[in-house]
């Protein structure tokens, strides 16, 4: 790496070629050192100013519209009618909601009257709280809330999601310096801990529908546009000429699959999505995300140009499937035209989209029988290195790797020492050799995705990543932190949500021959639950059984799932479920 000082609008090499060969294209970077410091890449550190992110602005698009942005990735739409204003999504979290809405009205020279709050999708809805008052309807896909509380709420993936987020988007990493993270696609603790003002939604949507509503005076039509989620959908305003839309912009390509992990996105989807969009006639475009569109031909270039990578991702992976390619050797195959990559995986990266897309069309088997039946880890990795004459010699090859200052060297040591570790997790070597590589994978990729996970892993193996007053020496710590269930999460959990859960809390090893069941009749509610333990699971339905009938209030409920109170307690012939479940802080 040339350790210059540029500014971050400047890059080290000459600019990019496009060439026949794009496999890992988003790691072939020359690093450069911004102005702040930050080791990253041209595309990485020029992205905000891609997305007309970089400075915090209040910009009118015509007249009564008005984009809020440069406070995080996602913008605020502000529309004035005739009966007051009109808010579409509400950001991160009340303090930014907060002053979003004070610049707002300083630029108005007016304080406003917000009638109705829509909801694009269930990634931004924190700030609602600064937005509303008691005459404001909240908007929202009828599938949108369920997401958001199976995500954040009461949920077996709630520590996974939470742990995963904070991996990929920077939260953990340094604020300043090399490792800092160099754009806003990177969040700061404030995501996680900042107050959240989110208000449930008084009219939904029926999903895949079209449907048209007067919102505060004018006319909506609202139109089914499941992108990064399902329950996502767009607005159109006739009267505005405008178009309102979820993750369907120019200018980066849309992560198709995110590192994080998340449901499949299928491209068709969004595909026929932007082709609904389409279908309506609109000068002015404004995504969620990336900057306005202010005439037609703007905006159906970019929409195009989004819809256009979606299709060929999909087409491209299903004729390397034709060929006779597995998921990595559709990842090698697939090329797209120089105009719609080339600088453009600043989100996510080409590779890991082609690949969910063969996992979602054929699943994970590709043609190699040993993966029908693999070693086990622990057992593969000894053989592995047994094979390369053990841990002294393979972490002697993982330091010769590193020194060749190559991404296939430290690829290669990424590879190595995750087989060292499995045998001997506390090989000093090891870590230093996994550090080095992945911070040099990290400083040199255009994806935010992937740079999230190299500087986090770096940092966790030079034992620099913490959260709170919790050292971490592994992921799995922090995802118990972020998944434990309390008193709070499940009285505000609904309580289907909180009767599921112990769907995920059986040890079928425990389980194992156990029969018993009864019915949970909710005191402080009309909501009752016929619950039968049998095979090894757990099933809960609406129609109640012949076991036993328990009366609890939803507090009494949350005792049970902290293990405050026993099954046996409530009926003592429900101690089976004590024997089969392991419950949450016992």
């Amino acid at each position: 790496m040339r350790k210059i000082i540029l500014s971050s609008t400047l890059l080290l090499s000459t600019p990019f070629v496009a060439v026949a060969d794009q496999y890992n294209l988003s790691l072939q970077y020359n690093p450069i050192v911004t102005d702040s410091g930050i080791v990253t890449t041209k595309p990485a550190a020029t992205v905000d100013h891609l997305w007309d992110v970089d400075v915090q602005s209040i910009t009118q698009i015509t007249d009564g519209v008005y984009r809020i942005a440069g406070w995080g990735i996602g913008n605020v739409i502000a529309v004035e009618a005739p009966e007051g204003w009109i808010i579409v999504d509400t950001g991160d979290d009340v303090k930014v909601a907060q002053e979003q809405r004070k610049q707002l009205e300083e630029k108005l020279n007016k304080e406003i009257d917000v009638r109705a709050v829509l909801y694009t999708h269930s990634h931004y809805v924190w700030g609602t709280q600064a937005w509303s008052n008691e005459n404001t309807t909240i908007y929202a896909h009828e599938w949108m809330e369920k997401h958001l509380l199976a995500d954040n709420g009461v949920s077996p993936l709630a520590g996974t999601f939470s742990t995963r987020v904070a991996i990929q988007f920077g939260l953990l990493h340094p604020e300043s310096g090399p490792d800092a993270f160099p754009n806003k696609l990177g969040f700061t603790m404030d995501k996680l801990e900042g107050e959240k003002g989110y208000q449930s939604p008084t009219v939904t949507f029926k999903h895949n529908q079209v449907e048209t509503h007067t919102i505060a005076g004018t006319e909506v039509i609202v139109l089914p546009s499941p992108t990064d989620v399902t329950d996502s959908v767009a607005y159109y305003f006739p009267e505005k000429s405008l178009m309102v839309t979820n993750a369907m912009n120019a200018g980066s390509i849309f992560n198709l699959y995110t590192l994080r992990g998340d449901r499949y996105r299928d491209p068709i989807r969004l595909v026929d999505a932007a082709d609904l969009v389409l279908s309506y006639d609109f000068d002015h475009h404004v995504d969620i995300h990336g900057g306005a569109n202010v005439t037609k031909e703007a905006a159906e270039n970019a929409i195009y140009e989004f819809r256009d990578s979606m299709q060929l991702i999909h087409d491209q992976t299903i004729r390397a499937i034709k060929l006779g390619n597995d998921a990595q050797g559709a990842a090698e195959f697939v090329y797209m035209p120089a105009n719609l990559r080339v600088d453009k995986e600043t989100y996510g990266q080409v590779e890991s989209h082609v690949k969910q897309v063969y996992n979602g069309v054929m699943g994970w088997n590709g043609w190699d029988v040993y993966d029908i039946n693999p070693l086990k880890t622990k057992t593969f990795a000894h053989q592995f290195i047994e094979s390369l004459g053990g841990v002294e010699l393979a972490n002697a090859q993982a330091k010769q790797s590193n020194q060749k200052q190559t991404l296939e060297g430290w690829q290669w040591s990424l590879y190595l020492t995750s087989q060292i570790l499995e045998i001997d997790p506390d090989s000093a070597d090891a870590k230093h050799s996994r550090a080095e590589a992945a911070r040099a994978l990290g400083q040199r990729t255009s994806s935010a995705n992937a740079r999230g996970f190299y500087i986090s892993e770096a940092l966790l193996h030079e034992g620099k990543l913490s959260f709170g007053a919790h050292h971490l020496d592994n992921y799995q710590t922090l995802t118990q932190l972020l998944g434990a269930i309390t008193m709070e999460k499940l009285e505000k959990s609904p309580i289907e949500n909180n009767v599921e859960y112990i769907r995920y809390l059986v040890d079928t090893r425990k389980a194992e021959g156990l029969s018993s069941q009864f019915n949970l009749k909710m005191s402080d509610s009309e909501h009752a639950f016929g619950i039968q333990l049998r095979n090894g699971i757990i099933q809960i339905s609406s129609q109640l059984n012949s076991g036993v009938t328990v009366n609890l209030s939803h507090s009494d409920w949350s005792e049970v799932l902290l293990g405050k109170t026993e099954f046996k307690q409530l009926d003592k012939s429900l101690a089976d479920f004590d024997t089969a479940l392991i419950i949450a802080e016992k």
